[in-house]
């Protein structure tokens, strides 16, 4: 079989388009420039998008740290955004860098702006949306308020944008006082599957119910593989529960991925199930993290 792609659509290129779509309104409907600020570990993303919008201008933050290593912070050129649409490009993928990028997002609108925008891609806590037994603790209810606290700006509430969070409910977990807007990278794969030579050949493989309801109704169009966990004595191992992939060109879908693991024996499932040598494998993902 031929080796794995790790991903259905370049990375850079689908990283880019998402951010810069959350970031930039159409150029005849912008009176000012975004200013767009980025925490440290988003550095190249920002730059790749400020290059491929011209509404888009890049600001710095000085990200400097005390001797005790609490965070020293400077927000460069604070008089010149005055009145100016301002976005803040964050990346909460370690909780060691949460709190500096929450120092910023919260002075930002106090800087007299006449609106701000803060982009989260990947928001961390979103597969611990439940309380299953009591003691529990829902720490995406926990982020999601947080969040809500963010000042209005001159334009009003902040608006947070977060890329296929893991369940759609947890809109609910936010406050009045910030506006979420749930954004997808489907647009991006779709648009990447109907480039493929062999796009009449794509089958979607879903690792989980999860995934199959959150993104079913956006793939209606392509033949569906589902896959479950079973309980194999110690071990849970991945089967497949619906469809067939035997022959097909594969795409394992789903919105985040932390091990990867899951995908990784839905993908060796699906490729023992076709006995055969003509199968591809493909995964997309919305979010990862390692």
């Amino acid at each position: 079989a031929p080796p794995a792609a790790a991903a259905a659509a370049p990375r850079d290129e689908m990283e880019v388009a998402a951010a810069a779509a959350a970031v930039a309104v159409p150029r005849h409907k912008v009176k000012k420039q975004i200013n767009l600020f980025y925490c440290a570990e988003c550095e190249e993303l920002a730059l790749k998008v400020a290059a491929a919008s011209d509404a888009i201008q890049l600001q710095s933050i000085n990200w400097r740290n005390f001797p005790d290593g609490f965070p020293n912070l400077f927000i460069n050129n604070a008089h010149d955004i005055r009145g100016q649409h301002v976005a803040f490009l964050a990346s909460f993928s370690s909780p060691a860098i949460i709190f500096e990028q929450i120092s910023v997002i919260f002075a930002l609108p106090k800087l007299f702006i006449a609106s701000f925008t803060l982009v989260l891609p990947f928001f961390p806590t979103g597969t611990f949306e439940r309380v299953e037994e009591e003691g529990d603790v829902a720490t995406a209810f926990t982020l999601a308020r947080i969040l809500s606290m963010i000042p209005k700006s001159r334009g009003g509430p902040t608006s947070v944008v977060i890329y296929d969070i893991h369940a759609l409910q947890e809109r609910f977990y936010f406050g009045d006082d910030v506006l979420p807007c749930f954004e997808t990278g489907i647009p991006l794969l779709l648009q990447r599957l109907s480039q493929l030579p062999d796009a009449d050949n794509v089958t979607i493989a879903f690792p989980d119910d999860g995934a199959w309801k959150r993104f079913h109704k956006s793939l209606a169009n392509f033949p569906v593989v589902v896959c479950a966990k079973v309980r194999e004595g110690d071990k849970r191992i991945v089967r497949i529960k619906e469809g067939n992939p035997e022959g097909r060109h594969v795409v394992i879908v789903d919105d985040l991925v932390q091990s990867g693991g899951t995908l990784r024996e839905c993908q060796s499932m699906a490729c023992e199930f076709s006995r055969c040598g003509s199968i591809w494998c493909d995964i997309f993902t919305s979010c990862h993290c390692t």
